[in-house]
């Protein structure tokens, strides 16, 4: 049925181009928050990064689930990297308490912000148990 233009109904997907996803796996939660940390600090250009570990830094990292945990804690991330110009690079060591968890994590420092990823998104994040541990699924936009 036309809409009295001449038109008629209709629709189209976009497909974006400005975001990506970060599949990860490991043997538990906690491992799964450092192979995720080394997965975002891939993204971070080298000729950002200052060589040399800082002293570690703590995070109470909160969420409904794990999946929302992980989407928290690399959120964590993109904040730390544009305002504090500070890129966790290890994590030392990630204890899961009711509600969430507490990184203890090293980093570098960055010669300047980066901005290339602007959020974890919630939207398709999972955690799922697999044999011998767990994957997940985060979408980045960029």
């Amino acid at each position: 049925m036309e809409n009295g233009t001449g038109v008629g109904a209709g629709h189209e997907v976009v497909d974006h181009t400005s975001e990506l996803t970060l599949r990860v796996r490991a043997p538990g939660f906690p491992a799964l928050l450092s192979e995720a940390t080394r997965a975002f600090g891939e993204l971070v250009p080298a000729g950002i990064r200052r060589g040399s570990s800082d002293q570690a830094r703590e995070f109470d990292v909160a969420g409904v689930d794990r999946a929302a945990v992980l989407v928290e804690w690399l959120n964590e991330m993109v904040y730390l990297c544009e305002v504090d110009q500070w890129l966790p690079v290890e994590i030392e060591s990630a204890e899961e308490r009711g509600g969430g968890v507490r990184v203890r994590a090293t980093g570098i420092s960055l010669l300047r912000p980066f901005v290339g990823v602007k959020a974890a998104t919630l939207h398709g994040a999972r955690v799922a148990d697999v044999p011998h541990g767990l994957s997940a699924e985060v979408t980045l936009d960029l």
